[in-house]
């Protein structure tokens, strides 16, 4: 033991001793790192040493300086959003200067392959959309996901209405379920985070759910929602299952990674955005102008149109209540600050927001206000720590849309309302509308949507350099971190409105709460070996993943309240419902890549296995494997820079079964007076398992014109199997429905993306992008019946599953010999393209985003409504339609499936950066940049489509049913000015 403790106690001295030597031979480099074409500053670049753990990061003024050996030695130099630069320094030589490259299209960019594993754009083996910073904030937006819009080739993200607060559904790479959960995972620093979108229960008020189609139509708003699109770094999106397969059981629907801004070295620098603009309605739907009281007794009877048009020689007057509803069009701000800075051992950034955005309707908005804190500590020579805090907080009000039952959402009530009736108040009293159950004016006066959300999201990363040699380094990585939020809506009808005395119980009152919390933990160990040889990397990873989810929903509904009272316990009718869904998961994974060939060759191979309490046996682990190779042609035709890479991969991922899918429910109610439990409608399946999705892509990547020029192209087949169906049961069961897996489904498509650097120079630069993608899917196998998951019965449009067909074909009247519906469309766009442009010249700057959708069929029951009732704009044709329609010789549903193709510029922006002179004089000396920006959403839209928008899904997030049109919130565009000030 003696012995031992001696030699422990030599071995420390002659260590010290060694490095005392060593930091004698030490000597100082310090330099500056800037722009190749612009020479400004290149803050937050990272200067390391090759072969060695030496590095610094350069501040604000992009210096730096750090200690070296004494010798010759080779700086490798890298910042985001430029290229990799190594810079030989001699042996006298103590400063140097560093110019680099913009790395235009992100092909030297770190993208995310394993939990804690990542490599080079250039390398990676399959097609990953990265989403900057820049283009996500070309133009300001309320939510995160219509941000994206555009932005990704092979995703779909389609905004579900108008309805200020967001709503959206992110689909990427087409169909992968038909029963079965739509959203992909959401990462965020790393944590996984709830995408969850909660109802509010305005179905008290509309009955929607009541009529033909008992689907939940309370346009809810998914959380990605909360998120600060100005704290955000960059968007990592994995479409394919060999990328997504890290995420396994629950990554069928894609990943979306979010990073979120880091802190820079240096003294303190601030930013501050403050935008000014308004939010205008972009299209309504307008109803039909009557001359005189023959014209109005087509509507109508001729006493009422008597009385309503002969007070003006014959006349009727015209009031366009539904112009008056949505005119609107509030002050919208928002103010962004942030600070960054630190040293190299300590670096923060720190964020707030204060947002409000005005709603286009009387009394709609949306507020926010979010604070983030991130913070970057080494805590030693192998240990460092980073901490991501955010508590954000929002309010929206969102009125009434939607379909309803009751009378009560606006465009269900304009329809039967004729324009010569005016609606707008007299001293304050609305008047009663004669022909409707509902007067919209005065509903969005006083009914009250509101939904009040706080949120907060917190993550440390811990991690441990356990080996840091010149050949190998073996790293071990701990994620933990919480994901918290808690939803009150709050839904007031009160009793003065016009439809509330229709059921007898006048007055409404709704309260909704919600909390979730979900609670996350990331074990990695990342182990690098280079061989003494070189010219190889592998790098070998292995982990586990656990995420436990519980979400509580409570909602509760008085009717009958008394005037003045809108308190829930003042109701003389009161419902009381609660669901608890908790869940717990945990995946074990490992993975090997191995970088060869000169960096030119890769290799993947990595699995996951998952098991999760929603399965029928929450023991049971599920098998995801991935492989993937890609080989780069570098340098082609003697030009540096010139390159083709090719690539194929092939993974696995699942789809969890929905909550109680393996559970048969009972519930409660009473037979002539007595009490007891009665059977559920749907039997669960206890065997339940998720659904998997077998996915091969290939394709190819080039850069060529000294990196100009760049062309991603990717061709995908996926197939799923095990899905999750609805069969219906015979009566004598006891049961109507049983859950199963079965059936088979798959999805084709290709995804092209292209970039090009027109011009860089110090004075110009311009760069255009376009991507374009296309899919089509099919029902392989179908151990059921064909059966409709969508729509409003066969006659108006429905979704039918059928085997051989296109899964999101829409089918209706009229119906063949065998007595099948025909099909008369299909939601899945035939195309999808989109072209930006970003021009700078000098200090101004011009960036646009068009985005052209080819097909994708829309239900338009909206239109329906107003031919229905003789009430459109186009009468005649309206007739015309009807008559197609109801013939009963020939009936017509396609009529009301029309084209949702769409050409829309999504985003314009014009900014100017001002002369340091004109700063100091308007801003003051502590100024140090400041630009001006106009810019504008939506502002063009080009579509034959005759309903409201193109872009509607009236059941809000769906796999299948979406692409109908029933009275939903009118779409906008903006209008912002913004001024950016840097301190």
């Amino acid at each position: 033991m003696r012995k031992n403790l001696g030699l422990w106690l030599l071995t420390l001295c002659l260590t010290t001793a060694s490095a005392g030597v060593a930091g004698a031979q030490q000597r100082s480099i310090s330099g500056r790192v800037g722009n190749a074409v612009s020479d400004e500053p290149v803050a937050g670049a990272t200067v390391a040493v090759a072969g060695s753990a030496i590095s610094a990061v350069t501040d604000a003024r992009g210096q730096f300086t750090l200690s070296a050996p004494a010798g010759p030695v080779n700086l490798t130099v890298h910042a985001i959003g430029f290229k990799r630069r190594t810079v030989p320094v001699t042996a006298d030589q103590s400063t140097v200067a560093v110019r680099l490259d913009q790395d235009i299209f992100n092909l030297e960019a770190v993208v995310v392959t394993g939990q804690a594993t990542a490599v080079e754009q250039k390398n990676l083996p399959q097609a990953v959309s990265v989403v900057t910073a820049a283009d996500l904030q070309r133009a300001p937006t309320p939510t995160i996901e219509s941000a994206l819009q555009g932005k990704i080739a092979g995703a779909l993200i389609q905004s579900n209405s108008g309805a200020p607060g967001g709503g959206a559904q992110i689909n990427l790479r087409g169909v992968s379920t038909i029963n079965g959960g739509v959203d992909p995972v959401i990462v965020v620093d790393g944590l996984v985070i709830s995408n969850a979108a909660i109802a509010s229960n305005m179905n008290a008020i509309t009955a929607a759910a009541a009529g033909g189609n008992a689907s939940n139509q309370d346009n809810p708003v998914n959380r990605i929602a909360d998120l600060n699109p100005a704290d955000i770094e960059r968007v990592e999106v994995l479409k394919g299952a060999s990328a997504a397969a890290i995420y396994g059981g629950a990554a069928s629907n894609g990943v979306v990674i979010i990073s979120t801004r880091r802190g820079t070295a240096g003294a303190p620098r601030f930013h501050l955005t403050q935008r000014f603009g308004q939010f205008r309605v972009s299209n309504f739907m307008r109803s039909r102008v009557f001359t005189d009281s023959a014209d109005a007794a087509t509507f109508t009877s001729d006493s009422l149109a008597g009385v309503y048009c002969n007070l003006a020689g014959n006349r009727c007057p015209n009031y366009d209540n539904i112009g008056q509803l949505w005119n609107e069009h509030q002050l919208s701000t928002e103010t962004d600050a942030s600070i960054t800075g630190g040293t190299d051992q300590t670096r923060y950034f720190i964020s707030g927001l204060m947002k409000r955005d005005g709603g286009i309707a009387p009394h709609t908005g949306y507020d926010k206000q979010a604070i983030r804190a991130n913070l970057d500590q080494v805590l030693g020579a192998r240990w460092s720590l980073a901490i991501n805090t955010q508590v954000i907080h929002s309010l929206s009000a969102r009125g009434i849309s939607n379909n309803d039952n009751a009378g009560t959402s606006p465009y269900l009530v304009f329809p039967l309302t004729p324009s010569f009736v005016d609606l707008r108040p007299v001293n304050g009293i609305y008047p009663t509308n004669p022909f409707e159950r509902s007067n919209p004016l005065q509903t969005y006066a006083f009914l009250e949507n509101n939904e009040d959300v706080w949120r907060a999201l917190g993550a440390g990363t811990l991690r441990w350099e356990a080996i840091n040699e010149a050949r190998q380094n073996l790293r071990f990585v701990v994620t933990g971190g919480l994901d918290y939020f808690n939803q009150q809506n709050d839904i007031y009808s009160p009793p003065e409105l016009q439809f509330e005395p229709q059921d007898g119980l006048p007055g409404t009152v709704v309260l909704g709460k919600t909390s979730n919390l979900n609670l996350n933990l990331l074990v990695n160990a990342v182990h690098t070996y280079i061989p003494a040889s070189g010219g190889i990397q592998a790098t070998t990873a292995a982990g586990l993943q656990y995420v436990d989810r519980d979400l509580n929903f409570t909602n509760v509904l008085g009717r009958n309240l008394p005037p003045g009272q809108r308190n829930v316990d003042q109701a003389t009718s009161i419902n009381i419902n609660q669901t608890l869904q908790p869940q717990k998961d945990l995946g074990i994974f490992a993975q090997e890549e191995v970088l060869a060939m000169d960096q030119r060759l890769l290799l993947t191979f990595g699995i996951r296995a998952d098991r999760s309490s929603r399965n029928g046996d929450p023991s049971k682990y599920y098998m995801y494997p991935k492989a993937a190779v890609s080989y780069r042609f570098t340098d082609l035709g003697g030009n540096s820079g010139d390159e083709v890479k090719l690539r194929a991969a092939l993974g696995q991922t699942g789809n969890q079964p929905l909550f109680g899918n393996k559970f048969t429910p009972n519930g409660t109610g009473t037979i002539g007076g007595i009490f007891g439990s009665l059977a559920g409608g749907v039997a669960g399946d206890p065997g339940i398992k998720p659904e998997r999705q077998t996915e091969i892509e290939g394709g190819f990547d080039a850069a060529v014109l000294r990196g100009r020029l760049t062309a991603n192209v990717t061709v995908f087949n996926k197939t799923i199997t095990d899905l999750l169906l609805v069969q219906t049961l015979a009566p004598s069961t006891g049961r109507a429905q049983r859950v199963f897996n079965g059936g088979k489904l798959r999805n084709r498509g290709v995804e092209v993306g292209l970039g090009y650097a027109l011009a860089q120079t110090p004075e110009v630069s311009w760069i255009v992008r376009s991507t374009f993608f296309a899919n089509r899917s099919k029902v392989l196998d179908l151990p059921v019946p064909a059966f409709q998951v969508g729509g409003f019965g066969t006659s108006l449009g429905a979704f039918e599953i059928r085997k051989g067909h296109s899964v999101t074909q829409i089918v209706g009247r009229p119906i063949d010999a065998s007595g099948n519906p025909s099909v008369v469309g299909d939601a899945n766009p035939d195309f999808q393209i989109s072209f930006s442009s970003d021009l700078s010249y000098r200090r101004w700057n011009v960036g646009m985003l068009w985005d052209w959708k080819k097909g994708g069929d829309v239900i338009n029951l909206t239109e329906f409504l107003f031919d229905a009732f003789g009430n459109s704009v186009d009468n005649a044709a309206g007739n015309q339609r009807q008559a197609a329609f109801g013939n009963p010789l020939n009936p017509q549903t396609k009529v009301y499936v029309q084209d949702g193709s769409y050409l829309k510029l999504r985003e314009l922006a014009v900014s100017y950066r001002l002369p340091q002179a004109a700063t100091s004089q308007l801003f003051g000396s502590k100024v140090t940049g400041a630009s001006i920006t106009l810019s504008g959403r939506n502002l063009i839209r080009i579509t034959n489509f005759r309903g409201m928008d193109p872009e509607v899904s009236n059941f809000g997030n769906q796999a299948v049913a979406r692409n109908i049109d029933v009275a939903p919130f009118p779409p906008s565009r903006s209008f912002f000015l913004s001024v950016d000030l840097d301190f």
